[in-house]
Parts: C-alpha cells; sequence; structure tokens
C-alpha cells in the first residue's frame, strides 16, 4: 500500500510540474492578449491545468482513511493473537502438571496453595474377604478384615486389623460389596470412620442369597480411619467369587 501511495503521489506531482511547463510555454502568448480578450468567455482554458494539489488533497485523504482502516483491523487481530498465546499458554502450563504427574515428580495444586509429593497422595486399595464360607451370627458390632488384598497403592489399609488410615488430610471415596447365602438370618452393617456410623446396608431373603452395597465420599484427616462392621446378629458370606469387598481412594488433598 505504501508504495501505491508513493507512486500515486509521484504522478501527481510529475502531472503538476507538466501544468507549470505548460504555463511557461503559454507565458508569452497571455502576455499578449488584451484585456478585452481576458473578458472575452471564448477564449478557451486548459482543463490539465486545474490546480493539482486539490486532486493530491483528495486521493491522500482517501488513502488516510484506508491506512486508518488497515491499523483498526490490524490491532484487532493482535488482540486475537493475544487472546490466543494466553490459552495455548495455560494449556501449556496444565500439559507440564499432568506430565509432572505421570513423572512421579512434586506438583503443585493451584487451588490449595500448597506443594504435595506424588508419593504422598497416591492412595488407592481393594480387598476382599477372602473366606470360604460365613462370617456371624455374633451379639457384638464386629469389625470385618478383608485379608484378600487387591491393591494397597500407599499401604495404608491393613489386612490385619481392616481399617483404612488417612495419610494427608483430603476428600476420599469408599465403597463395599456384601453378601449373604441367605436362608435362615439377615444380613446387614455400615462403614464406619473413627467409629462413627456413616452408610449402611440391610437385607433379609429366606429363599435367597442377599446382596447389599453402599459408598460414601468422606474428608478425612491425618489419622482418620475407616472400617467396615457387621451388625450384631447379622451374616456376611464370601468364596473364591470375591462377592464382599471393601475398596477406597484419595480424590485430592485439601
Amino acid at each position: 500500500m505504501e508504495t501505491f501511495s508513493v507512486i500515486m503521489v509521484v504522478c501527481l506531482l510529475a502531472s503538476l510540474s507538466e501544468c507549470q511547463t505548460g504555463g511557461e510555454n503559454n507565458q508569452t502568448n497571455i502576455t499578449r492578449l488584451t484585456h478585452e480578450d481576458l473578458e472575452d468567455n471564448s477564449v478557451e482554458k486548459d482543463p490539465s491545468c486545474e490546480p493539482p494539489i486539490y486532486t493530491v488533497l483528495k486521493e491522500l485523504g482517501a488513502l488516510g482513511e484506508r491506512l486508518t482502516a488497515t491499523v483498526t483491523a490490524m490491532e484487532e487481530t493482535n488482540k486475537k493473537l493475544e487472546a490466543n498465546e494466553k490459552k495455548l499458554t495455560a494449556l501449556d502450563r496444565r500439559v507440564t502438571e499432568l506430565s509432572a504427574v505421570d513423572q512421579g515428580n512434586t506438583i503443585y495444586y493451584t487451588k490449595y496453595s500448597r506443594f504435595y509429593p506424588s508419593g504422598h497422595h497416591r492412595v488407592a486399595f481393594s480387598a476382599t474377604l477372602g473366606e470360604e464360607g460365613t462370617i456371624g451370627p455374633v451379639n457384638i458390632l464386629y469389625a470385618l478384615v478383608y485379608r484378600n488384598v487387591l491393591s494397597n497403592i500407599g499401604g495404608h489399609y491393613s489386612p490385619v486389623t481392616g481399617y483404612f488410615t488417612a495419610p494427608v488430610q483430603g476428600v476420599y471415596y469408599f465403597t463395599y460389596t456384601s453378601f449373604f447365602w441367605g436362608g435362615d438370618g439377615t444380613s446387614g452393617g455400615s462403614l464406619y470412620q473413627n467409629g462413627n456410623h456413616i452408610v449402611s446396608w440391610y437385607g433379609h431373603a429366606p429363599s435367597h442369597p442377599i446382596t447389599g452395597s453402599n459408598s460414601a465420599i468422606l474428608q478425612l484427616q491425618v489419622g482418620d480411619n475407616v472400617n467396615v462392621r457387621l451388625w450384631g446378629d447379622r451374616r456376611i458370606s464370601d468364596n473364591v467369587n470375591k462377592y464382599s469387598s471393601f475398596s477406597g481412594y484419595l480424590l485430592f488433598p485439601v
């Protein structure tokens, strides 16, 4: 656009020069005109010698408007590019964080403004009763021990006591399933946090097996414990099919 503008101005200046040259050639003739000749409208004027400065100003004005529109469009484009750059920066930061998790490095939880070593917040377990037969009935609240450990990431579930102990303050998810062959008796129990009843299951069906399950999301402090307990005079069964299970994992630290 700048090249075009320069060419246009050069052409206009050339035109002005030609007009001035023509005027110099005609100067002798003009001086010979009488007063009457000047008043005679029949004397033709050279239209090519209209003052070219007006044309130049008009073209420059139009050029200025086009340049202003171009600058405005470029500013809008720059704003869009800056917004896209911010999005790419945020995406790159997120990819870096996820990569750090995969590599077992320390990651930063911006929402909670603290650092958590990845080895300390990887917590998950799952276990089954692993006993062929039925437990109960007993006349006490009986703590179930799931001895057949399927996974115990972090080692915070004890297959000796049946308790899970929270290693960090955070929000955890727990779930359990139960099974009883049926016949004489009922099945029922609860999930407990620090000895406090949270959620339960219950079933009574004299002629066919009983199944049950429940789950809960709990916010735990460091050292809090969670386990499953069978109610008094209730029953729970299992065999190699692993019907009765207890599982949990850390959702996120707080």
